[in-house]
């Protein structure tokens, strides 16, 4: 971490400085942090990820960016809201420039934004074509914060961080105002951890999950897509087919019962007004560490076995699959594609294929992409090139997307986006909205989906999305049962 005398020096150089304050805690609870900041789960962002090293919370951000239909609203911690024009891609980045710092610590993330990027951010690119979908429930296409304190717990070291955002105009008469403002934090925090007395809000179902299609209607869907295929149109698509519901009160226990239960490399609960979102996803949508870029492709599924037997069996099947194999390789040349159009020439390379990969209800075939980023493509303009992935939209994703609009008929929202951080310093990691659940209103929904290819299973496809579903259907189900036991 960075002494005062050289965040003094890098003053001269940058609009701003993170300023970090670092104490020892062997435990941390994000939930508790929330719900004292935030108990009615209005504004508040929690991401863990690097395999759950790290945990960053999020509450009473400064400012909360919310694009949809092309417009961008800004709300402050007051609640007043700015509506602006114009480019939301343009807007974004010369966001990112006007917050421009240097790297002061040595956590990938410190200050930055948090939030999500929608599947529908890709109509916002410039060769886009696609058209609006049915939105019943109005999703928004990004929701941002900016955070005022981003507090990070390193669970490998048992350090948590706070960090703040100082203008470098302001470095010599608030620096040590705001470190004394992170101390005061720090110290509420642990006496807060120390006497836990806040209780979660809970989950009332008040109509069951019911898949969007029934079998009938997804096989059609199915049909439909291989005429596609067959056409030449596309090669595969990714069909979904959400699990919904209606529901009062909050998904944080169901966040919890997640992050408690199940391994993942990323978990996350978002938290804007009447939305939230909730998750562990298993896949990286794009990592940008100093210049260089990761991706993760995910793609081939089968369910994990009741006994070690069945779980090897499942495996050699699901390795020896042409079905699964062709539709992996195929989505890790359109990944390498997508990471090409942001990297310095030649240097996308695959240094990881079709590795078995288990996780606690399913395993998947995986695989990692590693280049070069340009420096002429900002973070907004990486994230606008990968999102949203070919393993949630299928090849050519322009055509899928396209198809995907026709045959879904509604709008996908967080699911298929983009969620986690971009650091001021450059650095970003977004895992992708799978295996996720999100509530709109009373509207509850939780999304998965199903590699299309010539030769699918209409039926097999179908009981894929309960495979996939599961995790997050139980997470939702213990919630119930927690509920049911404290009336």
């Amino acid at each position: 971490m960075k002494s005062k005398s050289e965040l003094k020096q890098l003053s001269r150089n940058y609009n701003y400085l993170p300023i970090s304050y670092t104490t020892n805690l062997q435990t941390f609870d994000p939930f508790q942090i929330i719900e004292h900041d935030d108990p009615s789960n209005q504004h508040s962002m929690l991401f863990e990820y690097q395999d759950s090293r790290y945990t960053v919370v999020v509450t009473k951000p400064l400012q909360t960016i919310t694009v949809k239909n092309g417009q961008i609203n800004l709300t402050d911690q007051n609640g007043a809201q700015q509506m602006i024009t114009g480019s939301p891609i343009q807007f974004l980045n010369q966001l990112l420039d006007k917050y421009r710092v240097a790297k002061t610590n040595s956590l990938p993330f410190s200050t930055g934004l948090v939030g999500y990027f929608g599947y529908d951010f890709a109509k916002y690119a410039k060769d886009s074509r696609l058209s609006d979908t049915n939105d019943e429930l109005d999703l928004s296409d990004v929701e941002l914060m900016l955070p005022d304190i981003t507090l990070t717990y390193d669970r490998e070291s048992q350090q948590l961080t706070l960090s703040q955002l100082l203008a470098s105009d302001q470095f010599d008469a608030n620096y040590e105002q705001v470190i004394v403002r992170l101390k005061e934090r720090a110290q509420l925090i642990k006496e807060l951890l120390a006497n836990p007395t806040t209780k979660l809000p809970g989950l009332k179902i008040t109509r069951q999950f019911q898949n969007q299609f029934d079998v009938k209607q997804f096989d059609q869907r199915v049909a439909k897509t291989e005429q596609h295929i067959e056409l030449g149109d596309i090669f595969q698509l990714i069909l979904s087919n959400p699990y919904l519901a209606q529901a009062n009160g909050s998904l944080i226990n169901v966040c919890k019962n997640l992050y408690q239960t199940v391994e993942s490399p990323y978990h996350f609960f978002f938290a804007n007004r009447d939305f939230q979102a909730v998750g562990a996803s298993p896949e990286t949508l794009i990592k940008k560490s100093g210049r260089k870029l990761f991706s993760y492709p995910l793609a081939g599924t089968r369910r994990r076995g009741k006994t070690k037997a069945e779980d090897v069996k499942f495996a050699k099947e699901l390795q020896a699959s042409q079905k699964e194999l062709s539709e992996h390789n195929m989505l890790v040349d359109l990944g390498r594609n997508d990471l090409g159009r942001v990297s310095q020439f030649g240097s996308v390379h695959v240094t990881k294929l079709r590795e078995l990969l288990r996780f606690s209800n399913v395993m998947h075939l995986g695989s990692k992409i590693e280049s070069i980023a340009n420096p002429a493509f900002s973070s907004v303009d990486i994230i606008s090139a990968v999102l949203p992935a070919g393993t949630l939209s299928g090849a050519p994703k322009e055509s899928a997307m396209k198809i995907i609009d026709q045959l879904e008929q509604r709008k996908r929202g967080i699911y298929g986006g983009g969620i986690g951080y971009i650091d001021f310093d450059g650095d970003l990691d977004l895992c992708i909205g799978i295996r996720l659940g999100y509530k709109k209103g009373n509207h509850l929904v939780v999304h998965s989906g199903a590699g299309i290819v010539a030769d699918s299973d209409a039926n097999q496809e179908f009981h894929e999305f309960g495979n996939k579903s599961r995790l997050m259907l139980d997470a939702i189900k213990a919630e119930q049962a927690q509920e049911a036991e404290q009336l």
